[in-house]
Formats: C-alpha cells, sequence, structure tokens
C-alpha cells in the first residue's frame, strides 16, 4: 500500500497512461479481426475483455470505493459530546 498521497497519484496516473496505451493496440487489434471475420472478431473480444477489461476494473474498483468513503464521510450531527435531544423518539 502507499502512503504517500503523491505517491498514490503518481501510481494511478502511471497505471492509467499504461492502459490507455493497451487500449489502443487493443482498438487495433480489433480493427484487424474485424477485417478477418466476424468469429475472429467475437474471439478476439473476448480475449480482450479479459486482457484489457480486468485489469483495468482491479485499478478502478478501489479508486470507486476510496470516492464512496470519501464521499460518506460527511456528519450530519457534529459530535459535541453529548446526545442528541429526542433522537430515539
Amino acid at each position: 500500500m502507499l502512503s504517500s498521497p503523491r505517491a498514490r497519484l503518481a501510481y494511478l496516473l502511471t497505471m492509467l497512461l499504461a492502459f490507455a496505451g493497451i487500449l489502443g493496440l487493443a482498438v487495433i487489434a480489433l480493427e484487424q479481426a474485424i477485417s478477418a471475420g466476424p468469429a475472429e472478431a467475437w474471439m478476439m473480444a473476448g480475449v480482450l475483455a479479459v486482457v484489457v477489461a480486468l485489469p483495468l476494473a482491479l485499478v478502478l474498483l478501489p479508486v470507486a470505493g476510496w470516492l464512496q468513503r470519501r464521499a460518506r464521510k460527511v456528519v450530519i450531527v457534529p459530535n459535541a459530546g453529548q446526545n442528541v435531544p429526542r433522537a430515539g423518539r
């Protein structure tokens, strides 16, 4: 786990840049498979789903979870050290 926020941001940007390159190569490969025929295109689509989508999900899903946790940290009632009157009624 990266501890520094700058290191996390650098890692995220590096991974997104790498996946953008992989996605570009995947588009080229899919275009070539489409020109070869529909069966080859479907086989290539299945391979690309594993090669591109799965690693991308492994990076983006933790980012989405972090954003959700960050959004939930909003406190509706500030903690003043005492009970809220008539909260249980």
